[in-house]
């Protein structure tokens, strides 16, 4: 019997220290702009990768993913904002306990508070997350914001190339709080 508890405890620490890939096809990470206080336009960055080991979580989005829908200002961003030849990626990396989600029975949910520490045109910030974890089965999860975070661009010394995006395009201001919303899906390699 003791034999069989062992086996069962081990196993147990098998699945929760298992391998979580990030499926970037069913994953989403999306951003509000505002320009001249009245102005609202959604974005995307297209790619992500990233895992979780059961203790931390981490999410690398490559610059040169962000989709305005005008190719100009993708540019402009990539060039003047988010430095894309220097810095080709941002970094996203979260504490997460497995302790919680693995005591989660299919399409149960949890709410966290998640602190994260975000690297963007190499300047790093924290900042805290809702995050909202659903096991959809025994290998996938899916963690999502519970509301949009508030991403203050100063944090990361992007008011220069801000300015620079707001005079090339003409604009009075641009605002630089930037709401961000996620919807990311793990499957357990």
């Amino acid at each position: 019997m003791k034999l069989f508890a062992l086996a069962l405890a081990f196993s147990s620490s098998l699945v929760s220290a298992a391998n979580w890939q990030l499926n970037s096809e069913e994953s989403s990470l999306h951003f509000i702009s505002v320009k001249n206080e009245l102005i609202a336009e959604t974005h995307q960055f297209a790619q992500l990768t990233g895992q979780w080991d059961g203790h931390t979580a981490s999410i690398e989005v490559p610059v040169r993913s962000m989709q305005t829908n005008i190719p100009i200002r993708n540019e402009r961003i990539w060039q003047y904002v988010l430095q894309a030849e220097k810095f080709a990626n941002i970094t996203v990396t979260a504490p997460l306990n497995s302790g919680r989600i693995n005591e989660l029975a299919m399409h149960q949910s949890v709410l966290l508070n998640v602190p994260l520490t975000l690297s963007i045109a190499g300047e790093t910030a924290s900042l805290s997350a809702q995050v909202r974890i659903t096991k959809l089965n025994d290998n996938a999860l899916l963690v999502f914001s519970e509301a949009p975070l508030m991403l203050d661009t100063n944090s990361f010394k992007l008011a220069a190339g801000l300015a620079k995006l707001q005079e090339l395009a003409g604009l009075k201001h641009i605002d630089p709080l930037v709401p961000v919303s996620f919807s990311l899906r793990f499957n357990q390699q």
